[in-house]
């Protein structure tokens, strides 16, 4: 399989598409469960933040769907072929992008006007959830769990990753001990996401691949495991934030909020490179398919 320039485009982005999304969904989580723990200028600073990352999301939303329609057509012109780009929409990508649209909207509404939680999740929650609305499951005979587990799987990766943007500006703002409260009531729900993320994401493979050989066997499984490599790295880290760093900034030492930020900084690298693995296998390639 010949990779080419639309295919990088592609996959980098799709891969913006779900780190601006999945952030600014997690950023709306974050503030639900600890709202009673930030300052006001820290509540607006991270509003701000959200809704610059949804209104990035819904632009590169709709870039990617002029992109895949210049892909299809192998010529630029084709970025403007009503015709096909008629085509997408009327596909499962346009029906993702659609539900991701509707749900970034809300959340951004919900921002500016910096009232209407409720309202701010739902939205948070249709647009994380937007991408199990195309792709591999979408393939299987019997796709309601697939779909739902990844579903599952999405939620749990957007209140990961918008918490660490967040937290990188309290640890850099707040004092000590407000640093590990916040981090520790982040550490304790991230427990039973982790455990939601790792199930879901399993159920999803087992559905998706012939066997534990397609991991090493094919150019989908061989993806598929370096992501896996990277998320162990990941979990890894935060295993190490919750019970190494957590526990020295709640006695007070400060020493340990340097070390909290480069550990977050190394969490935002390494969720980066999954999100650009997962794109990749999810854009050109598939499950089953012949190198």
């Amino acid at each position: 399989m010949t990779i080419g320039g639309w295919d990088v485009a592609a996959v980098l982005l799709k891969a913006i598409t779900y780190a601006a999304t999945l952030a600014a969904a997690g950023g709306i989580f974050f503030l639900s469960y600890c709202r009673g723990l930030l300052l006001e200028g820290e509540r607006q600073r991270i509003r701000r933040l959200i809704g610059r990352l949804a209104l990035a999301a819904g632009l590169v939303s709709c870039v990617r769907i002029a992109l895949l329609s210049a892909s299809m057509s192998g010529d630029f012109s084709g970025m403007f072929d009503a015709s096909m780009v008629s085509l997408l929409l009327s596909g499962g990508e346009g029906r993702a992008t659609g539900l991701r649209l509707v749900g970034l909207l809300l959340v951004i509404v919900a921002v500016v006007t910096g009232r209407g939680l409720v309202l701010a999740s739902i939205g948070a929650v249709v647009a994380a959830v937007s991408f199990a609305a195309v792709g591999h499951t979408h393939a299987v005979a019997s796709s309601a769990l697939p779909e739902l587990m990844l579903s599952v799987h999405l939620l749990c990766i957007a209140f990961w990753l918008g918490a660490l943007r967040p937290l990188l500006l309290i640890a850099g703002e707040a004092g000590v001990a407000r640093t590990a409260a916040i981090a520790a009531r982040f550490g304790t729900a991230a427990l039973w996401v982790v455990g939601l993320l790792v199930i879901a994401g399993a159920i999803v493979l087992v559905v998706l691949l012939d066997g534990v050989a397609q991991l090493w066997t094919s150019r989908y499984g061989r993806l598929v495991s370096i992501k896996l490599g990277l998320v162990v790295a990941l979990l890894s880290l935060a295993a190490f934030n919750k019970l190494r760093l957590t526990p020295r900034l709640r006695t007070g030492d400060s020493s340990a909020i340097l070390m909290f930020r480069h550990s977050i900084e190394a969490e935002m690298l390494l969720a980066g490179s999954i999100l650009v693995i997962t794109a990749a296998f999810t854009t050109i390639t598939g499950p089953g398919l012949e190198e």
